[in-house]
């Protein structure tokens, strides 16, 4: 772990300071009283580093909202929980491979989705599931751009697309004709060019974690601690990305489930998911039909296997976890029952919707 000093949320106002000193102890805090006076020691000692890194931390654990912007939309987080709708333009998606290979499928499910309460429509063109073969660049323009192209004259503009892919050459083409959003699974580290491209288009970028790539990423999987090396991984990345001439208000994060980890290492970063907010960036989470839920569930329910779309009801539970943890967007197959879903919950928890 290589990030030094940094604040672990443990509960509903308690904090675990832990140094970039091996040899100082951990300290838990209760309140901003007893941080100023940690912070204050620390400046007194001369560790300045600390002291500023803690307190940057500090300021973004209690960060309450954040907005995307892009080109004149607007999408407020932290008012409600907002849902991106998965559109797969592939044949071999593990869920829902070939449903919408078509043009005029796909934009018929993406005005369902809107209908349905869909914030985000997230085009993706290759798929990423474990195994998955990559494809060449030409092959997934040519699934992608006509149908960001349909959804924009076929839908209009009053809604954000993103375009899910790790190649630069991909999203600059799709930014270019009408998406929003960048969704890089590999979080600007498969294609050298992507960061550059971001800083050129100077649109909002999803950078997710990943460990191996989506050939091996499930062989031999260990971690010493999977969220630190998450933050690790986010931060070092944010901060090349800032380097390159990324706006710093352009990043949303994605631990990433499932994408070089276990059944227990998802579990863990939903139970952990709040020591994200150390980043300081909106949070988007993807369990959706993931497979660590059909290996719960079949244990449970006793089936040799639980289906993608078996799924639902087991991702909407680890949703709530999730949501009450700090995701502030939901990544869904299913947008009309985790809207209703993610309705309740944040009404339940007292935000305002209309």
């Amino acid at each position: 772990m290589e990030y030094g000093a940094y604040i672990i949320p443990q509960d509903v106002e308690v904090y675990k300071v832990v140094f970039s000193d091996p040899f100082k102890e951990p300290v838990v805090i209760t309140d901003e009283e007893q941080f100023k006076k940690l912070i204050s020691t620390l400046k007194s000692e001369g560790n300045i580093d600390d002291a500023k890194k803690l307190t940057d931390q500090w300021v973004n654990l209690h960060k309450k909202t954040f907005k995307i912007n892009y080109k004149g939309k607007f999408l407020n987080l932290g008012t409600k929980t907002a849902v991106m709708g998965i559109l797969n333009i592939t044949p071999d998606s593990f869920s829902d491979g070939g449903e919408f290979f078509h043009v005029e499928k796909a934009v018929e499910h993406a005005a369902k989705m809107l209908e349905y309460g869909a914030d985000i429509i997230d085009v993706g063109g290759e798929s990423t599931r474990p195994g998955a073969t990559p494809i060449p660049v030409k092959e997934e323009l040519n699934r992608v751009i006509p149908v960001i192209k349909a959804l924009r004259k076929e839908l209009g503009n009053n809604f954000l697309i993103s375009i899910d892919t790790y190649k630069a050459d991909v999203a600059k083409a799709a930014v270019e004709e009408g998406a929003d959003i960048i969704n890089d699974i590999s979080g600007m580290s498969f294609d050298p060019k992507m960061a550059d491209t971001v800083a050129q288009l100077d649109c909002p970028i999803v950078v997710n974690h990943i460990k191996g790539n989506p050939q091996n990423m499930q062989k031999n999987v260990y971690y010493d601690d999977v969220m630190q090396e998450i933050i690790s991984f986010l931060d070092n990345q944010i901060s090349y990305g800032i380097e390159k001439g990324i706006r710093k208000d352009r990043f949303i994060v994605d631990p990433g489930i499932g994408f070089g980890k276990n059944i227990e290492h998802n579990i863990e970063i939903i139970k952990r998911l709040k020591e994200l907010k150390v980043l300081g960036f909106p949070i988007l989470i993807g369990i959706s039909r993931k497979s660590f839920l059909g290996k719960i569930l079949k244990n449970f329910l006793k089936k040799e296997e639980v289906l993608p779309k078996e799924r639902l009801s087991g991702g909407l539970a680890a949703t709530a976890i999730a949501v009450l943890n700090g995701a502030h967007i939901v990544r869904t197959h299913d947008v009309k029952e985790t809207v209703e879903f993610l309705t309740i919950l944040d009404t339940i928890r007292g935000y305002k919707l209309v």
